[in-house]
């Protein structure tokens, strides 16, 4: 399998980058795996109608030359089962309406390799807006704010109330959405409401009053492969604080997911039905919200059609567990990224549902 090579003052500064992290990485290989364990045995029933892996780039060892901003993470780049080059791949994602990239939240490998995909989509003229799970959507205006250059950066913290909504070290992010600010490219709040996620998983859609109610899309519950997958995912958590597990605690954990998914996928819509046609986002979200493609991607693609493209980072104590480089229908491209263990007790907001598919794992 052929590797990237990355000189070594760029290993030397990527690691120094990180060094403030590394610190607080102190969960296990097997934690941190089990999830992934699991969504492997529900990859057996993916819809096989799934886009299939972009074709065409052939092994190579070349060097990619270094974008605008210097160095590309460490690791290695596949199209399903064969190697590829990362300039083949921004080849290929420059084809598509929508590029999503599924992240591990607090691994600073995976944040560095979505700002060159950004980097490059952009410089290329091609690339219209970003999609971000980590704000809420009710906060788009402030983002509008900080994007035009109104506020700072404390000010748009602040007002998008990051830190209690969000909670992983905003350090993470930063380079993207300065990038972002700088080139006036739009971010778009992807990300419902924590308080409709925590109410609807606690109670169900009539637990909700009638304002949140009808600021919702429609919720697509008709998947049955999507349904298994999660299925394992959920039984492979701790039983929540107060609940049992059974058939009706799973429909609320399972509608709640959706919901969060389907939300994601209307604001990510939205935007593309203002925009001009052909306009491209990538969107950048856990990495539970996009393998397989049944989470943001299929319900994009159900409302909207058009090309779309899924990277999935793992690292690389997780990737031997499915074999799934060779799936095509877990995602387009998989960078497998070094071995990462994140923090065992990363923040979360107060109102999120912590425990819920994948969040545990810095997924969600």
């Amino acid at each position: 399998m052929s590797r990237l090579v990355i000189p070594a003052l760029c290993a030397a500064l990527l690691a120094a980058a990180c060094s403030s992290n590394s610190k607080a990485r102190a969960r296990t290989a097997g934690e941190e795996t089990r999830a992934d364990v699991s969504d492997a045995a529900a990859g057996a029933s993916a819809d096989a109608s799934s886009t299939a892996a972009a074709k065409g780039a052939k092994p190579s060892n070349e060097f990619l030359p270094a974008p605008p901003s210097s160095m590309l993470p460490g690791g290695k780049l596949h199209i399903t089962a064969r190697p590829a080059k990362f300039r083949a791949m921004i080849d290929d994602l420059a084809k598509a309406n929508f590029v999503f990239v599924g992240e591990t939240h607090p691994n600073p490998d995976h944040h560095l390799l979505q700002l060159r995909i950004i980097e490059y989509l952009h410089n290329r003229g091609r690339l219209h807006a970003v999609g971000m799970e980590m704000f809420q959507r009710r906060f788009q205006t402030v983002l509008d704010e900080y994007i035009d250059g109104r506020i700072d950066e404390a000010a748009m913290l602040e007002r998008t109330e990051y830190k209690k909504r969000w909670g992983w070290d905003y350090a993470l992010y930063r380079p993207i959405m300065e990038f972002a600010r700088a080139n006036r490219l739009p971010v778009i709040a992807l990300n419902v409401a924590r308080e409709i996620t925590k109410t609807v998983r606690d109670g169900g859609l009539d637990a909700l009053d009638e304002p949140s109610r009808a600021s919702l899309p429609a919720i697509d519950l008709t998947d049955k492969a999507h349904r298994a997958y999660l299925k394992r995912i959920y039984q492979s958590h701790p039983i929540p604080e107060g609940k049992t597990k059974g058939d009706d605690d799973f429909e609320l954990f399972y509608l709640s997911q959706c919901l969060w998914e389907d939300v994601m996928a209307d604001s990510a819509v939205r935007w593309a039905r203002r925009a001009p046609e052909g306009a491209q986002m990538v969107v950048l979200a856990g990495r539970g919200h996009v393998r397989y493609r049944y989470g943001i991607p299929a319900r994009v693609h159900r409302r909207i059609g058009g090309p779309y493209r899924v990277v999935v980072a793992l690292e690389q104590n997780v990737a031997p567990f499915a074999g799934r480089i060779h799936d095509k229908r877990y995602a387009d491209y998989v960078w497998i990224t070094p071995n990462f263990q994140a923090p065992r007790a990363a923040p979360k907001p107060a109102d999120k549902p912590a425990k819920d598919a994948g969040s545990k794992h810095g997924e969600s």
